[in-house]
């Protein structure tokens, strides 16, 4: 018989886009409308090949050195009311904002948060005859991103 201990999955609600208000103490509040949210850590690297002591002419393995991280996170759904203006005065001002990206279970247990400084890189809307106004936003740190696990 095959496996029968099936993994803990999340279901797609439990990853938030949650925007500070800039207030003291912050604040973070999701933007109403968004129903499709993606987050990715990346990592740039630089390449050398190190030729082997004893056969230096033998295909030599490319080893690499990590040179800097980054995060993105994009968000897509309907344009609600409620929100317009933190996406459009974000679009506008041209500012950073503090950002924490949570992950929970889906039962009210959180696993934790990504958090830090950044900056709205697109703010799309898209009218469709016979749909609602859509919204797509792209996100893309500023500074260091911390990850807060679940105390």
């Amino acid at each position: 018989m095959a496996g029968t201990v099936k993994p803990t999955v999340l279901p797609g609600t439990s990853l938030l886009i949650l925007v500070g208000d800039g207030a003291s103490p912050e604040v973070f509040a999701q933007p109403c409308g968004l129903t499709n949210n993606k987050v990715s850590v990346k990592a740039a690297a630089n390449s050398t090949v190190v030729p082997f002591c004893d056969d230096p002419a033998a295909a030599a393995w490319d080893t690499k050195d990590v040179t800097s991280l980054s995060l993105s996170a994009t968000g897509a759904g309907v344009m609600a009311v409620e929100s317009f203006s933190v996406w459009n005065d974000w679009a506008l001002n041209g500012t950073t904002r503090n950002v924490q990206i949570k992950i929970d279970d889906g039962k009210g247990n959180f696993l934790g948060y990504y958090s830090g400084s950044f900056i709205l890189t697109a703010f799309n809307l898209t009218g469709t005859r016979g749909q609602k106004v859509t919204v797509d936003i792209a996100l893309d740190n500023d500074d260091i991103v911390t990850w807060v696990p679940a105390p």
